[in-house]
């Protein structure tokens, strides 16, 4: 195998993702692709800046294919019809706030795409809780026309606004799970076999590929799983949603594959890993049941992300005994 350098990694990682980031693009829209753009215009910059604060070449900086992932990753959590400074200011503190502060590429503790998009949340929350639904003939939602518009004026055409609404992931939170399917029946086949299905297999796709190579740990995303599948079946026996809902909807398989399988911001003991990934995929549940936040999975990243070294530390001190 081919040694694994970052540009390597970053790039396979990349390529990883172009089957989910087409698919996102199918369903929703153009959108998709100017939040990317905003993203990585304001990360690459803030790299640069960050790295010559700092004394280091921008030009290595921002080589290194890390920025780009970085940016993918926070077009496709967003929701696609948005003002352009909401995806700039999510990559430009994603990598100031996530990465630069710490020192760099290698360095930070927590993830940086998860520091930016949490950013944007707490900051916008109306405005990024609010997607166009998957049109159940799989054509994007919204017309390229209004999503450009609306990203460069800040002003929501009324088709757009007509079409964009709370997420099932929302209504879960604020109405529970019986007004979910009342207010929506489609629901339940869209998530089953429709629209979003199209989106987890195209990010299992992403991350088989990851896996065959060598490029991330298969303990990270098979913890999220299980950690997600076990606790959210504790919370369907008790009345909450099916585990299939929680699996397929919001950003369980996106952290699952590309968020928790960061080596840097993971543990490095496999056991560790093990503890890390599964806590990632319970907390997630825990917030989307019972918290005030609909998706928990970038709150549970950064938390675990904090407390990756302690892991590191009392397993392999386990190990030791």
């Amino acid at each position: 195998m081919a040694t694994q350098t970052t540009p390597r990694i970053m790039g396979e990682v990349l390529l990883a993702s172009i089957p989910a980031a087409a698919v996102m693009v199918w369903l929703f829209g153009v959108g998709i692709l100017l939040n990317t753009g905003a993203a990585l215009l304001a990360a690459l910059l803030a790299e640069a800046l960050g790295a010559h604060a700092r004394g280091q070449s921008p030009r290595v900086a921002v080589s290194d294919g890390s920025v780009w992932v970085t940016a993918l990753l926070i077009g496709i959590t967003l929701p696609p019809v948005l003002p352009w400074w909401i995806p700039a200011l999510a990559g430009a503190l994603a990598i100031l706030l996530g990465k630069q502060v710490y020192g760099g590429l290698g360095q930070n503790v927590f993830n940086p795409a998860m520091v930016g998009y949490v950013a944007v949340v707490l900051a916008f929350p109306q405005a990024t809780g609010l997607w166009p639904a998957p049109d159940p003939g799989l054509t994007a939602a919204i017309p390229s026309g209004e999503a450009l518009s609306y990203f460069l004026t800040g002003t929501l055409a009324p088709l757009a606004d007509a079409m964009t609404h709370a997420t099932p992931l929302d209504k879960l939170a604020t109405d529970g799970l019986a007004a979910l399917m009342d207010d929506d029946e489609r629901m339940a086949g869209l998530v089953a076999t429709g629209a979003w299905t199209w989106k987890g297999l195209a990010l299992i796709l992403g991350g088989a590929f990851l896996i065959a190579r060598g490029t991330i740990d298969w303990r990270l995303p098979a913890g999220v799983i299980v950690g997600t599948a076990l606790t959210a079946a504790i919370f369907q026996f008790t009345g909450g949603a099916p585990v299939s809902f929680h699996l397929l909807s919001g950003a369980t398989l996106l952290v699952a594959i590309f968020i928790a399988s960061d080596p840097v911001t993971a543990p490095a003991d496999a056991a560790a890993r093990w503890a890390y990934a599964i806590g990632i995929g319970i907390i997630a549940i825990i917030i989307r049941e019972l918290g005030g936040h609909p998706d928990g999975f970038a709150f549970a990243v950064l938390m675990l992300n904090a407390a990756a070294p302690l892991l590191d530390y009392i397993f392999r001190r386990m190990g030791e005994r």
